[in-house]
């Protein structure tokens, strides 16, 4: 069960470092950073599994890499089928809030308790949703093999490692390698 909290803790903490390389604006646009996290978030990669996309069972290279049965699949599409409505709803509910706490900061002068209250709603909200992936995670981890789990566990990591590796040595999209430290 650790081994298991801490591979979603690391997982959650690559999925924000890979939310949070997004395309910086220009200066003449900038725009206030609760603002941008909103904008720069989103369900293209499953939650908690970056790198890997909301669907990593039907990629042949993964499931080759960890033996994935044509049943496992089946199972794994229809413990996705069962959760997609509810992770999707969640995720609405998050932007929702995230909107409201947007429209308070906003304000010129935004009241302390007003803010504090909308935070308490999006904190519940991101806590809902983060459940509902963990059940389906869960779901997901028992219809693989001990083994299947542990070759998923390293796929993800060699896959975070490139994507961040790329990113830092490339100095990301569009901007040419990073300059050599001093």
């Amino acid at each position: 069960m650790k081994r298991l909290s801490c591979f979603l803790a690391f997982l959650l903490l690559m999925a924000g470092l890979a939310i949070a390389q997004g395309d910086n604006p220009p200066p003449d646009k900038v725009i206030p950073e609760h603002k941008m996290r909103m904008a720069q978030e989103g369900m293209g990669g499953m939650p908690g599994m970056p790198g890997l996309g909301h669907d990593w069972w039907r990629n042949s290279e993964i499931a080759q890499a960890i033996n994935l049965s044509d049943t496992q699949k089946q199972q794994l599409n229809q413990i996705f089928a069962s959760h997609r409505a509810s992770l999707i709803q969640a995720r609405g509910n998050v932007e929702i809030e995230e909107g409201k706490l947007s429209d308070l900061l906003d304000q010129d002068q935004p009241q302390q308790d007003q803010v504090l209250a909308e935070v308490t709603q999006l904190q519940n909200a991101r806590n809902a949703m983060e459940k509902e992936f963990t059940v389906m995670s869960l779901a997901f981890r028992n219809a693989l093999t001990p083994d299947q789990w542990k070759k998923l566990q390293a796929v993800t990591k060699e896959r975070m490692q490139k994507m961040f590796f790329k990113r830092h040595l490339e100095g990301g999209p569009g901007q040419g390698p990073l300059p050599p430290p001093q």
